[in-house]
């Protein structure tokens, strides 16, 4: 069975954390799917936003190539397969006129791996509950200090979709940024009701 982190980042969260996990060990990030079975390092840490990347450590996994998949016709490397993480980035999106960020994910699947793959992801993991703040908006998760200021200065934080506008997703998120109401607020609201 798999295990997730959630996390809102902004790219300057994301390139710490990358950095982070390049120093500790010998980690190289690359694009998880392609049209080639030969997987490039990503040198270059301002990372194409949209794409899943695969995060393997050299010390659990010398080498690494994609597979080849031949319905719809690409190569990938599986997760279930290999000792790699899964990393999604955040996303930048609109919700009601506003600026808002989605859930990125780290992810890996431990059964029949090695138990220092394991390992490995829970010192990720260990990092980001130290470094980040725990989400404040209820949909849980950690947010990076850029994204944590973006949601401060009345930026929304949304899960790992664009929810679809109803008005369960309008009421959820637009408790964010809403206002306390004041006792002379809550006295008049009450009087009106009378």
């Amino acid at each position: 069975m798999g295990r997730q982190i959630h996390f809102h980042m902004l790219p300057d969260d994301q390139d710490v954390f990358l950095r982070f996990v390049q120093e500790r060990d010998p980690v190289a990030v690359g694009a998880r799917d392609s049209d080639s079975a030969i997987i490039e390092p990503i040198a270059d840490l301002n990372i194409d936003r949209d794409k899943t990347l695969c995060l393997w450590n050299r010390k659990i996994l010398p080498s690494l190539e994609r597979e080849w998949v031949p319905s719809p016709g690409y190569f990938t490397v599986s997760e279930s397969k290999m000792p790699i993480l899964e990393f999604t980035s955040s996303f930048t999106a609109t919700w009601e006129g506003k600026p808002a960020l989605g859930q990125g994910r780290l992810y890996g699947i431990f059964e029949g791996k090695p138990p220092e793959f394991e390992k490995w992801y829970e010192s990720l993991v260990r990092w980001l509950r130290t470094n980040y703040e725990k989400n404040p908006t209820g949909t849980g998760g950690y947010v990076g200090p850029a994204a944590y200021e973006f949601y401060k200065s009345g930026g929304y934080l949304l899960p790992n979709i664009l929810p679809p506008r109803t008005k369960e997703w309008l009421t959820a998120i637009g408790r964010q940024h809403a206002r306390p109401r004041t006792p002379l607020q809550s006295s008049k609201r009450a009087k009106a009701r009378s």
